[in-house]
């Protein structure tokens, strides 16, 4: 995957949810959705030849990309915007303030150029830095100790007494590497999710992991029972797949309007809390969304032709779904049970926790799950699996404690 490529998907829509794939790409996104779930039902259930793997998305901010540049043989430290077409490389705290005058920015990028160079990182690799001097606060909740850290959107909560506790205790800088770059100059680089950090050096002043899913409990892991149940259902789902007509998979993947506006659809879905549940009050509110959609956009033309040509799309598009009804009726609940079982598989391996995560509200404390998690497979390609009814819905609404730049 050429960096270029990947940081179109990182910067702008990040990854894919899982779902999405089906709307956007088809039978081969569905073909695909059905392939990790497998894969991740197989991780789940101990399978030793498994195809797909999985990182925890950690709630950090910002994406810090260091490492040794290829060509100059020296240390950097950079947002997202080292990848920029004019690119902004930190090799000393000059850089820094030249590069990023925003006060919590450049103190942030300062101490990690100071830390993460000890860490002797060859290569260079992208992770999301959890915590500086000054983030980490002392909290008690539920009458227990905790050291608390916001990043972002979620406060993670390590207790006290716990291994972490004391790592974190002791840290000045925390962060999480999730994505590995390859190639012989910054502006050449291949992007494979997933970091090993075995060859990392150590440093008190810095606690760091990697983000692939650990369970050393045993917790996540799915009885025979719950196995044979999640992969009648995704056979299910290959069968629906195999009932929808080719030409009507092509017709809509294709279908500039239907891709866009059913993915804007779903999301106002999740802001409401409403997402998935019957496929047929799916499809009508679709069609209720479109023409109200194209409804506000008419009322800004001012030319008769203009406005005809939107009464003309709802038409088209309600047409579209009369003479295909029962295939995109199938495409929605390919969809929906896609969404069910995903959210079956985060439920259990949820279970399983380092840290306790919660959401500040203004009555207290609300326990919350992580981000997410990303499914890669053997080919490096990757899903999001977001609980998008939870984390999506207080993402979408939270107010950000800063903003970083890209």
């Amino acid at each position: 995957m050429r960096v270029n490529q990947f940081l179109t998907e990182a910067v702008n829509v990040h990854l894919y949810h899982i779902e999405e794939d089906i709307i956007r790409n088809g039978l081969v996104g569905a073909k695909s959705a059905v392939n990790y779930l497998n894969g991740l039902v197989g991780m789940m259930a101990g399978d030793t030849d498994n195809k797909v793997r999985m990182t925890v998305k950690w709630d950090g901010a910002p994406a810090i990309v260091c490492g040794m540049d290829p060509l100059k043989k020296k240390f950097f430290v950079g947002t997202k915007s080292v990848f920029a077409k004019t690119p902004k490389v930190n090799y000393s705290f000059e850089d820094i303030d030249r590069n990023h005058p925003d006060k919590g920015l450049n103190k942030k990028l300062k101490y990690a150029l100071r830390y993460l160079a000890n860490l002797n990182i060859n290569g260079v690799v992208q992770g999301d830095l959890m915590f500086t001097p000054g983030d980490i606060k002392p909290a008690r909740i539920d009458g227990e100790a905790y050291l608390t850290f916001t990043p972002n959107t979620i406060t993670y909560a390590v207790q006290k007494g716990s291994k972490l506790y004391d790592q974190i205790t002791k840290a000045k800088v925390g962060i999480v590497f999730h994505t590995q770059y390859t190639g012989d100059s910054l502006n050449n680089l291949d992007a494979q999710f997933g970091v090993d950090v075995g060859e990392f050096g150590t440093d008190a002043n810095v606690w760091y992991d990697d983000a692939y899913f650990k369970d050393l409990t045993g917790t996540a892991t799915f009885s025979s029972d719950q196995v044979r149940d999640l992969r009648t259902k995704i056979a299910q789902i290959d069968q629906m797949i195999e009932a929808v007509p080719m030409p009507l998979w092509m017709k809509l993947s294709t279908n500039k309007d239907f891709t866009t506006y059913m993915l804007q659809f779903i999301n106002t879905q999740v802001r409401k809390g409403t997402m998935g549940g019957n496929a047929s009050a799916m499809m009508q509110q679709f069609l209720n969304y479109y023409r109200d959609v194209q409804a506000q956009a008419k009322d800004k033309l001012k030319t008769d032709k203009a406005k005809d040509k939107r009464d003309e799309m709802v038409a088209l598009m309600g047409k579209l779904f009369s003479d295909n009804s029962k295939g995109v009726l199938s495409i929605l609940q390919i969809h929906n049970m896609t969404v069910a079982i995903k959210n079956a598989i985060l439920k259990q391996i949820n279970q399983v926790k380092q840290t306790k995560q919660f959401i500040k509200t203004d009555t207290g404390w609300k326990v919350t799950n992580p981000e997410g998690y990303v499914a890669i497979d053997n080919d490096g390609q990757a899903v999001k699996l977001v609980d998008r009814l939870t984390f999506s819905k207080q993402n979408f609404n939270a107010t950000k404690i800063w903003a970083t730049e890209s």
